[in-house]
């Protein structure tokens, strides 16, 4: 096992989106393959790239047609070029517990490989559903069973392992309140209803490759959006705390601290 970060490291905020149809049980789609054509089915289908977790993405899914074919409303990505991935990330902003199943396919329309079933019930903020990676330039999101509800964020990435020991993390949990004062110097503290945690990783040795990564998280995230750190036993919602600070050691290798907060 390892930490892990989940971010969008691969362009899902500026892929191009198109809502359609997959479709089972046709000629064109014959053994439970699945073949996508365009059509109006979602509403809203740009608030999975819109960096706002509180709107979503309204009209998923998934019934049966006139002939027995099974008819799935879904969201094309269309990154522009073939992106390996191997997770996808989406934000609920409630509990669901219908499927989904992720596809691939390097053709805009017609028969796509599928790829994941995300059958475990969703919870609120955000689920990470991780796959064998595979490289593409279309990617697809189907609700698989009833009425897909709650989404309001997708992204698809490549995990990020964290290049640690396991004494190199400091987990703690700040007071609930902090001091600041008044221009007049008058003093005052303000309470915080909510107790979030903060991890503090050290990381000695980081190669070119990750520093890029971790410049592009901060560069795209900032302490202003959400992703995704793996701790090894659960999934936690968090930003970035802090700027990185890169410390070179010898050649094209440096050390770096990475503070994560919690997200409420």
């Amino acid at each position: 096992m390892a930490h892990k970060l989940y971010f969008d490291n691969v362009g899902t905020s500026t892929a191009t989106l198109n809502d359609g149809i997959l479709i089972e049980g046709v000629d064109e789609a014959p053994n439970g393959q699945m073949s996508f054509s365009d059509a109006a089915t979602l509403t809203n289908e740009s608030r999975a790239i819109d960096r706002d977790t509180t709107l979503d993405i309204t009209s998923w899914g998934s019934v049966s047609g006139d002939n027995g074919e099974k008819r799935n409303d879904a969201l094309q990505f269309d990154f522009g070029a073939s992106k390996a991935i191997d997770f996808v990330a989406l934000f609920f902003n409630a509990d669901e517990t219908d499927s989904i199943r992720v596809s691939h396919d390097d053709a805009s329309t017609g028969q796509v490989t599928l790829l994941s079933n995300l059958t475990a019930d969703f919870t609120t903020k955000w689920n990470i559903g991780s796959f064998t990676q595979a490289s593409n330039r279309y990617w697809y999101v189907e609700a698989t069973s009833g009425t897909l509800a709650g989404v309001t964020e997708i992204f698809f990435g490549s995990e990020f392992v964290l290049p640690i020991g396991g004494d190199s993390i400091t987990t703690q949990v700040p007071f609930n309140s902090f001091v600041s004062s008044t221009y007049n110097n008058t003093e005052f503290s303000n309470k915080i209803d909510t107790e979030l945690r903060e991890w503090t990783i050290n990381i000695p040795i980081v190669t070119e490759a990750n520093k890029t990564s971790l410049e592009l998280l901060q560069a795209n995230y900032s302490n202003l959006y959400t992703f995704v750190y793996y701790d090894e036993s659960a999934y936690h919602t968090v930003r970035l705390a802090k700027p990185f600070a890169f410390n070179q050691i010898a050649t094209n290798t440096y050390s770096t601290t990475i503070t994560l907060k919690e997200s409420p």
